[in-house]
């Protein structure tokens, strides 16, 4: 019984003594595919967030232009704060047609805004330089003149 409790109480050959060092040779091997594919993931992710904000933005922008007594200027004021609630700086708003009368029909919006300049990580992967999208909607109030 002595001799087993002594086998159990012996330490172990370690096996890898050839290995000192091998795990920080294949960290330095896979980091940079592991930071790769990091800094990609964020910056499509910050690309996808900019064009859903870009629209979004010319969707408020056409929506407070449709209601009676809008003006372009309450467009460009709404689709201006989507944008910078968002943090996208440099965006610009279009309404078209620029003076909106009882007689306007539809009314189109165009939220444009600078990609390079807003995402998060250096723009290696995305080449487009700006983004732009396009709401139109119908007026909301009917003509009672006709």
């Amino acid at each position: 019984m002595n001799k087993i409790h002594e086998q159990v109480k012996r330490p172990r050959p370690r096996l890898d003594r050839n290995r000192h060092g091998a795990a920080t040779v294949e960290f330095a091997l896979t980091a940079p595919l592991l930071f790769m594919i990091l800094f990609a993931t964020l910056e499509f992710g910050r690309y996808n967030m900019i064009q859903q904000t870009t629209l979004n933005a010319a969707f408020e922008a056409a929506r407070a232009c449709i209601v009676p007594g809008a003006t372009a200027a309450n467009g460009q004021t709404a689709g201006l704060n989507i944008l910078q609630a968002a943090g996208i700086s440099g965006g610009t708003i279009t309404i078209n047609p620029s003076t909106i009368l009882t007689t306007t029909g539809t009314v189109t919006a165009t939220a444009t805004v600078p990609v390079k300049s807003n995402l998060w990580v250096t723009p290696v992967f995305i080449k487009t330089t700006t983004t732009s999208k396009s709401c139109t909607l119908t007026m909301d109030w009917v003509n009672s003149t006709q």
